[in-house]
Parts: structure tokens; C-alpha cells; sequence
């Protein structure tokens, strides 16, 4: 076991891996884009928020800052490489809907683009904007949840059923084995 003093920034930071590895859509003056996002988490459920950590290096912050309301995306392993692909290229350069022929859903609940392929989305109206060291935390209520049935078990996802794609940092993609187990009631 190796100890590291970190007065500046530590060697790497991704003990926190493996994560969820989400896509952002949003929309603003006419722009379109979808943003890996493996820094998201769930906030709060009364009311329900949900966050996104953009650093402002990132075409996708600008359009964030702009819009009122943005998409939250859960893709199956399957399709970790359109993922990584979404992540490869900025949208300040590439329009990524036409250059990958991505399928794009309009949410029901609020007007944003949802990346199509997912097993669940959030539709989120921006409620927040918090400075985070060099990222920015996007804050989201939740407006409209999209979930495949056939992926989901009584109200847990289910890894027998879905491979929810996972980042392990460094391009690595994988998935949680099929096997779970319920530890405790709720």
C-alpha cells in the first residue's frame, strides 16, 4: 500500500471508479449536443435533483449555462462505443448528430434532445449552477423519467437484464456482473 500526500492534485483521481457513465443532452441557439458524463449523482429525492459535473473547458458547459433544462441519459454496455465516440469529439467542432447519425428522442416533459438507445432518461429543468473547483455542478429537478421496463426489476435496475455500461477511467468501459443480492429491507 502506497501512501500519497496531496497538496496540489494526487497522481490520478479515479479511486472512485467505476461509475455510471451517462450522456448529457441540451439544446441551445439551435445547437444540439450529447456529453459523456461520469461525474453525475443523485441529489436529493424530495424534490428530486439530480447533478452533472461539466468543467467550462467543454463546448456542452456553454450550452448548459445557456439552456433551461437538459437531458440525463443511461445506456446500455452494448453501446459504450458510441459513448466513448460522443466524448472523442467537441461539439464545438462536429455537429455529433449528423456526423454519427445519432438518434435524438424530444422529451414529453420539457423540450430537450434525449440520446435514443437508453434504458432510462431524466428530463431536468435547471435549477442551479454551482462553481466546483475546475468543473461546474449542473443541478436538476426532475421533470419527466424514461425507463425500459424489461430492464428493471420491482424498482432496482437488473443486471441479468441490462448491462449498464460503467467507466473505469482511462477508455475502459465494462459492466456490473449479473449476480445481486439484497442485504437488508427497506
Amino acid at each position: 500500500m502506497e501512501f500519497q500526500r496531496v497538496e496540489e492534485k494526487p497522481r490520478h483521481f479515479n479511486h472512485f471508479y467505476p461509475a455510471i457513465a451517462a450522456v448529457i443532452g441540451v439544446e441551445a441557439g439551435g445547437r444540439v449536443n450529447f456529453m459523456p458524463a461520469v461525474w453525475n449523482v443523485g441529489l436529493s429525492f424530495d424534490p428530486p435533483l439530480f447533478g452533472v459535473s461539466v468543467s467550462p473547458k467543454r463546448f456542452t458547459h456553454g450550452l448548459l449555462e445557456a439552456a433551461s433544462a437538459f437531458s440525463v441519459t443511461f445506456h446500455p454496455y452494448e453501446q459504450a462505443q458510441r459513448v466513448q465516440q460522443l466524448g472523442s469529439v467537441s461539439g464545438r467542432d462536429t455537429d455529433k448528430v449528423a456526423a454519427f447519425g445519432l438518434e435524438v428522442v424530444r422529451g414529453r416533459a420539457l423540450d430537450v434532445p434525449l440520446l435514443g438507445g437508453f434504458y432510462a432518461a431524466y428530463e431536468l429543468e435547471k435549477t442551479a449552477a454551482w462553481p466546483a473547483g475546475d468543473h461546474t455542478l449542473f443541478v436538476g429537478r426532475l421533470r419527466g423519467v424514461w425507463e425500459d421496463p424489461a430492464a428493471f426489476s420491482g424498482e432496482a435496475l437488473d443486471p441479468a437484464r441490462v448491462r449498464a455500461l460503467l467507466y473505469f477511467g482511462r477508455y475502459r468501459y465494462g459492466y456490473p456482473a449479473p449476480e445481486t443480492r439484497v442485504l437488508g429491507k427497506r
